[in-house]
């Protein structure tokens, strides 16, 4: 059974709710998957920024593409969201090495940013997104060959359910992801250690305003 977004009766966005910004350095899994939540719910507005083929996806690219979009000033002064107190930015990246290893400052860098901007916050998954996609599926943490790779943990998460994660519907499962993701959860040397993601931050943001709609889906499913 394909879960889309056809099972919730729309609603018209209530600009008077906070809205949620989320900026992902992945142009496909991330947007797709956060794509499921936009507009489940008057109370939330969620904007998912669809990367561009040509757009720089470093942290460090991220950062300007998201503040262009959020942050006015003389030098921007109509970004492409209208960001209001209440509402919150979230950057989604990974830790995965680059090869010229300036990820990690690329990434302090960020941090810094999001203790200067209000309502801005940042989410590492140790080493890829699929870490995050992993704890929808099972509860504990993995112990594999390699697992410092993000090829081994798509490997890993598409041999975990029939078909692979489907963003068509997996998604629903974001409650179980965050508990499973934060008992998990550890921290070494100022980042999420290997196999631990910080997107469950993120997912209690979107949990309880979508939660009442996803669980008449969950309950639809059960009764099957």
């Amino acid at each position: 059974m394909i879960l889309t977004n056809r099972l919730f009766e729309r609603v018209a966005p209530n600009r008077e709710a906070k809205s949620i910004y989320i900026f992902c350095e992945g142009a496909k899994r991330e947007f797709d998957y956060f794509e499921y939540f936009k507009e489940l719910d008057s109370r939330i507005n969620i904007e998912v920024y669809k990367l561009h083929p040509h757009e720089d996806n470093s942290p460090a690219g991220l950062l300007r593409i998201a503040e262009k979009c959020i942050v006015k000033t003389d030098e921007n002064p109509s970004p492409k969201y209208n960001f209001i107190v209440g509402d919150e930015v979230w950057i989604v990246l990974d830790i995965d090495k680059d090869r010229d290893e300036s990820r990690e400052s690329q990434i302090q860098r960020i941090k810094e940013k999001c203790s200067v901007f209000e309502g801005w916050s940042l989410a590492l998954s140790n080493p890829c997104f699929e870490v995050w996609l992993y704890y929808h599926l099972h509860s504990q943490k993995p112990n594999f060959e390699n697992s410092e790779k993000c090829s081994e943990w798509k490997r890993l998460v598409n041999r975990s359910v029939k078909g692979g994660f489907d963003s068509r519907k997996h998604p629903i499962y974001i409650e179980t992801a965050s508990k499973n993701a934060e008992q998990s959860f550890s921290i070494v040397d100022n980042k999420p250690d290997l196999g631990c993601t910080e997107v469950y931050t993120l997912a209690k943001t979107i949990e309880p305003l979508v939660s009442s709609k996803l669980n008449r889906v969950l309950k639809q499913i059960e009764e099957k």
